[in-house]
Protein backbone atom coordinates (compact mmCIF):
# COMPACT_ATOMS: atom_id res chain seq x y z
CA UNK A 1 0.00 0.00 0.00
CA UNK A 2 2.81 2.83 0.88
CA UNK A 3 4.42 2.02 -2.52
CA UNK A 4 1.03 3.30 -4.29
CA UNK A 5 1.50 6.32 -1.88
CA UNK A 6 5.00 6.64 -3.20
CA UNK A 7 4.37 6.55 -6.42
CA UNK A 8 1.44 9.01 -6.85
CA UNK A 9 3.85 11.51 -5.11
CA UNK A 10 6.58 10.78 -7.17
CA UNK A 11 3.96 10.88 -10.33
CA UNK A 12 2.67 14.40 -9.34
CA UNK A 13 6.26 15.54 -8.85
CA UNK A 14 7.28 14.65 -12.18
CA UNK A 15 3.71 15.80 -14.00
CA UNK A 16 4.58 19.47 -12.05
CA UNK A 17 8.40 19.46 -12.92
CA UNK A 18 7.62 18.09 -17.08
CA UNK A 19 4.96 21.04 -17.15
CA UNK A 20 6.92 23.39 -19.26
CA UNK A 21 8.08 20.85 -21.36
CA UNK A 22 4.64 19.67 -21.98
CA UNK A 23 3.26 23.37 -22.46
CA UNK A 24 6.09 24.34 -24.59
CA UNK A 25 4.31 26.78 -27.08
CA UNK A 26 7.30 27.29 -30.00
CA UNK A 27 7.46 25.12 -32.78
CA UNK A 28 10.10 23.10 -34.24
CA UNK A 29 11.40 20.95 -37.30
CA UNK A 30 11.13 17.24 -36.12
CA UNK A 31 12.02 14.49 -39.15
CA UNK A 32 10.25 17.05 -41.73
CA UNK A 33 7.41 18.03 -39.52
CA UNK A 34 6.41 21.17 -37.38
CA UNK A 35 5.49 20.19 -33.73
CA UNK A 36 4.59 21.65 -30.81
CA UNK A 37 4.67 20.68 -26.93
CA UNK A 38 6.94 17.92 -25.60
CA UNK A 39 8.26 16.96 -29.06
CA UNK A 40 9.26 20.54 -29.59
CA UNK A 41 10.64 20.94 -26.65
CA UNK A 42 12.59 17.91 -26.35
CA UNK A 43 14.35 18.32 -29.90
CA UNK A 44 14.97 22.17 -29.06
CA UNK A 45 16.80 20.60 -25.65
CA UNK A 46 18.90 17.93 -27.45
CA UNK A 47 19.93 20.36 -29.41
CA UNK A 48 21.60 22.62 -26.99
CA UNK A 49 22.87 19.91 -25.86
CA UNK A 50 24.94 18.96 -28.74
CA UNK A 51 25.93 22.73 -29.06
CA UNK A 52 26.61 23.27 -25.41
CA UNK A 53 27.39 20.30 -23.73
CA UNK A 54 25.63 18.24 -21.39
CA UNK A 55 22.83 19.81 -18.84
CA UNK A 56 23.12 23.23 -21.19
CA UNK A 57 19.62 24.60 -21.76
CA UNK A 58 20.43 27.29 -23.69
CA UNK A 59 19.48 31.10 -23.45
CA UNK A 60 15.97 30.37 -24.83
CA UNK A 61 14.40 27.40 -22.82
CA UNK A 62 16.66 28.61 -19.46
CA UNK A 63 14.70 31.73 -20.09
CA UNK A 64 11.45 29.78 -20.64
CA UNK A 65 11.85 27.75 -17.56
CA UNK A 66 12.86 30.46 -15.44
CA UNK A 67 9.41 32.16 -16.49
CA UNK A 68 7.47 28.63 -14.96
CA UNK A 69 9.38 29.07 -11.68
CA UNK A 70 8.54 32.76 -11.34
CA UNK A 71 5.29 31.44 -11.90
CA UNK A 72 5.20 28.87 -9.30
CA UNK A 73 6.97 31.02 -6.84
CA UNK A 74 3.69 33.93 -7.11
CA UNK A 75 1.87 30.94 -7.43
CA UNK A 76 3.03 29.78 -3.98
CA UNK A 77 2.81 32.97 -2.33
CA UNK A 78 -0.65 33.71 -3.34
CA UNK A 79 -2.23 29.74 -2.25
CA UNK A 80 0.23 30.60 0.91
CA UNK A 81 -1.13 33.61 1.82
CA UNK A 82 -4.76 32.61 1.29
CA UNK A 83 -3.79 29.69 3.35
CA UNK A 84 -2.28 31.48 6.60
CA UNK A 85 -5.29 33.87 6.80
CA UNK A 86 -7.99 31.65 6.05
CA UNK A 87 -7.08 28.72 8.20
CA UNK A 88 -4.46 30.08 10.97
CA UNK A 89 -6.04 33.34 11.31
CA UNK A 90 -2.59 35.81 10.87
CA UNK A 91 0.49 36.15 8.90
CA UNK A 92 2.73 34.29 11.07
CA UNK A 93 1.79 30.78 9.35
CA UNK A 94 3.25 32.42 6.17
CA UNK A 95 6.62 33.20 7.77
CA UNK A 96 6.22 29.30 8.68
CA UNK A 97 5.56 28.27 5.02
CA UNK A 98 8.04 30.69 3.27
CA UNK A 99 10.82 29.06 5.51
CA UNK A 100 9.28 25.16 4.63
CA UNK A 101 9.29 26.59 1.02
CA UNK A 102 13.23 28.15 1.29
CA UNK A 103 14.48 24.49 2.43
CA UNK A 104 12.22 22.56 0.08
CA UNK A 105 13.62 24.05 -2.65
CA UNK A 106 16.97 24.18 -1.62
CA UNK A 107 16.73 20.47 -1.68
CA UNK A 108 15.26 20.15 -4.67
CA UNK A 109 17.71 22.52 -6.70
CA UNK A 110 20.85 21.43 -5.24
CA UNK A 111 20.34 17.75 -4.29
CA UNK A 112 17.74 16.12 -6.27
CA UNK A 113 17.29 17.65 -9.29
CA UNK A 114 21.40 17.22 -9.13
CA UNK A 115 20.78 13.55 -8.42
CA UNK A 116 17.70 12.79 -10.81
CA UNK A 117 18.26 15.38 -13.94
CA UNK A 118 22.73 15.71 -13.33
CA UNK A 119 21.38 20.01 -13.14
CA UNK A 120 24.37 21.52 -13.53
CA UNK A 121 25.20 24.22 -10.32
CA UNK A 122 24.89 27.28 -12.71
CA UNK A 123 21.42 26.29 -13.28
CA UNK A 124 20.45 25.40 -9.92
CA UNK A 125 21.61 28.32 -8.67
CA UNK A 126 19.65 30.46 -11.11
CA UNK A 127 16.89 28.11 -10.65
CA UNK A 128 16.76 28.81 -6.51
CA UNK A 129 16.84 32.65 -7.30
CA UNK A 130 14.37 32.37 -9.68
CA UNK A 131 12.32 30.92 -6.63
CA UNK A 132 13.47 32.05 -3.62
CA UNK A 133 14.00 36.34 -4.57
CA UNK A 134 10.18 36.57 -4.48
CA UNK A 135 9.32 34.84 -1.45
CA UNK A 136 12.23 37.07 0.02
CA UNK A 137 10.84 40.10 -1.40
CA UNK A 138 7.33 39.52 -0.15
CA UNK A 139 9.32 38.56 3.27
CA UNK A 140 11.12 41.75 3.57
CA UNK A 141 8.19 44.09 2.62
CA UNK A 142 5.88 42.16 5.01
CA UNK A 143 7.68 42.15 7.87
CA UNK A 144 5.77 43.67 11.07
Amino acid sequence: MRKKHTAKRIGLYKALVMLPDRLYPFKTKVQGQWVRGVRSYNATFARYERMYGAGHYGFKLDAYRQLFHLFGAILFLTIAAYFSESFFGGSHAMYVFLAIAVLFISFQEFYLHRRMYQQLWKKGIVDWLTWCVPLGIYFFTHLR
